[in-house]
C-alpha cells in the first residue's frame, strides 16, 4: 500500500464518537492554552501540531492561523527560558515542530475570493532567516558531552530532529555527529552491538533493580530507537555506508538475540539486567513487542533483509494474538495506551496491507473511546500515572502529545482522514523521505 486511507467508515458510530472526542479535546486544549500561556511552552507547540493537522485535513486557514499563533507563543517563551534540548519537552522538540509545520501548512489553501486568505503570510511563523539555526548550534555544541542515547532526551532524539531538518548543511553535520557519538558509545558483544544505560541516567527505584545499569529495549529510551536512526541514515550519504550498515546489523542482531523463550507473554523484556532473569513487558509503544515490531519492519524494508522481515512478521503474529486484557493497557494515550496501540496497528496496516492490522486498529480505537468520560480530564480522557513506582496509581488531566489527550486526538484523526499522519515520525513509526535515498 502507498497512500494513506481512513480505517473508520464515515457513517459508522465509531467515527461519530471519534469526531466528538476530537472536538472536545481540541476545545479543552485551547482552554488550557488560554488559562496560563506563560507556563505552557511545551503544550503550545504540541497544540500547534494538532491545529496544523486539523488545518490540512479541513483545508482551513483559521486552524492554520491558530497553529502559527501557538507555535509563535512557544518560540517566544523558549527565547525567554530555553530549558532542555530533549526532543520531548525541550528545544529540539520545538525545533522539530517548527520544521514539520513549516512544510505541512504549505498544503493549506483558500478560495481566491476569500478576503481573509493570505497564504499564511500575514501570520507566518515568527522567525529570522532560520529560527532553528540557534537550536542547531546549541545541539551541535552539546553532542560531544552527551552520553544518554535515547529518543526522549538524548542522541536519538537529536538525530530525529536533524533528520527532519535534512538536507540543510547543519542537519547533515548533526546526523554525522550523532552517529559518531553512538559509534563511540557502542559495546561489541558476542550477541551483537548494544548500548548500556548507566546508573547516572536511572531513577533510584531502577538503580535498586540494576545497580550497574541495564540494556534498554524500549523505543522511548532504548536500543530500538538507535536502530530506527541507523536504518534511516543507512541509505544516505551522511555517513559512510559500511559504518552505518555495520552498526545497524550489529544492533538488530543483538535485539533479536534478546527474545524470550517460546510461550512467554511477551517476546521481549523491557530491559536486560546482566545476571538477572528478564521479565514480561507490556503491549505498548514505549516498551514491549509492539514498539520493537514497528521499528524492525521499517529497518527490514530499508535494508532489504528478508530474514529481518520474516522475524518481524512472526512478531506481528504474536502481537495480533495478544489477549487484549493481558496487555497492561489501562488508559488511552499514545505512549502506553489504547490509542497508541491502535495507531501502531494502523500504521502497520497502511504499510503492509494486512487486514488483521486494520481490524486490530479499529478494536483498540473503540477501546480507547470507551475509556472516555465526558466532562472529565481533557476532552473526556484522563491519564494513569504513578509518581512513586511503589505508590498508588492516580488519574490526572493531561493535555500532552505523548501521554495525554493531544496524542489521542491525532490518532483519531489518522483513523478518519486520508492525510498521512507524519507527526508519528517523532515516535519512530514512520520515516522522512530523504533526497539522496538510493532505494
Amino acid at each position: 500500500m502507498t497512500a494513506w486511507s481512513p480505517i473508520l467508515l464515515p457513517e459508522s458510530k465509531t467515527a461519530a464518537r471519534a469526531r466528538d472526542a476530537i472536538k472536545a479535546i481540541t476545545q479543552a486544549v485551547t482552554d488550557y492554552e488560554l488559562s496560563a500561556p506563560e507556563k505552557r511552552r511545551e503544550l503550545s507547540y504540541q497544540a500547534a501540531l494538532l491545529y496544523g493537522y486539523l488545518a490540512v485535513i479541513h483545508n482551513d486557514l483559521e486552524w492554520a492561523d491558530r497553529a502559527v499563533e501557538s507555535l509563535n507563543l512557544a518560540i517566544d517563551q523558549a527565547a525567554q527560558q530555553p530549558g532542555s534540548l530533549g526532543l520531548f519537552g525541550g528545544l529540539t522538540g520545538l525545533g522539530w515542530t517548527v520544521e514539520h509545520l513549516s512544510a505541512l501548512l504549505r498544503q493549506v489553501t483558500a478560495p481566491a475570493d476569500d478576503e481573509q486568505a493570505s497564504d499564511l503570510e500575514a501570520s507566518e511563523i515568527e522567525e529570522e532567516e532560520d529560527l532553528n539555526a540557534d537550536i542547531d548550534a546549541l545541539t551541535l555544541g552539546s553532542l560531544k558531552r552527551t552520553s544518554i542515547y535515547d529518543l526522549i532526551s538524548g542522541l536519538v532524539g537529536f538525530g530525529i530532529y536533524f533528520l527532519e531538518r535534512w538536507p540543510k548543511p547543519t542537519a547533515v553535520q548533526g546526523i554525522r555527529a550523532v552517529f559518531d557519538r553512538l559509534e563511540n558509545l557502542a559495546e561489541h558483544t558476542n550477541q551483537g552491538i548494544t548500548w548500556l544505560t548507566g546508573t547516572e541516567f536511572l531513577p533510584d527505584w531502577q538503580i535498586k533493580q540494576a545497580p550497574k545499569g541495564y540494556y534498554n529495549l524500549g523505543v522511548a529510551h532504548g536500543i530500538p530507537g538507535i536502530i530506527h536512526f541507523l536504518a534511516q541514515i543507512s541509505t544516505t550519504t551522511a555517513v559512510e555506508p559500511e559504518r552505518s550498515h555495520r552498526l545497524l546489523e550489529g544492533a538488530v542482531t543483538w535485539v533479536i538475540a534478546q527474545q524470550r523463550p517460546w510461550g512467554a507473554r511477551s517476546r521481549f523484556p523491557a530491559w536486560v539486567v546482566p545476571g538477572e532473569e528478564p521479565s514480561d513487558s507490556r503491549l505498548a509503544w514505549c516498551y514491549g513487542d509492539l514498539g520493537i515490531l514497528a521499528v524492525l519492519l521499517q529497518a527490514a524494508r530499508r535494508a532489504g533483509r528478508k530474514d529481518w522481515q520474516a522475524f518481524a512478521h512472526d512478531l506481528l503474529d504474536h502481537c495480533l494474538a495478544w489477549p487484549p486484557d493481558d496487555g497492561d493497557v489501562g488508559d488511552a494515550p499514545l505512549c502506553h495506551g489504547a490509542a497508541g496501540v491502535a495507531h501502531i496497528f494502523n500504521r502497520i496496516y497502511q504499510s503492509e496491507g494486512d487486514p488483521r492490522c486494520r481490524d486490530a486498529a479499529v478494536f483498540w480505537l473503540e477501546r480507547a473511546l470507551a475509556m472516555r468520560k465526558p466532562e472529565t480530564g481533557v476532552g473526556g480522557f484522563s491519564a494513569l500515572t504513578r509518581p512513586d513506582p511503589e505508590g498508588p496509581v492516580i488519574w490526572e488531566a493531561n493535555p500532552a502529545f505523548l501521554d495525554g489527550s493531544i496524542g489521542i486526538a491525532l490518532a483519531l484523526l489518522a483513523a478518519l482522514s486520508p492525510v498521512e499522519p507524519n507527526w508519528d515520525r517523532q515516535l519512530l513509526l514512520s520515516e522522512k523521505h530523504l533526497q539522496d535515498d538510493s532505494k
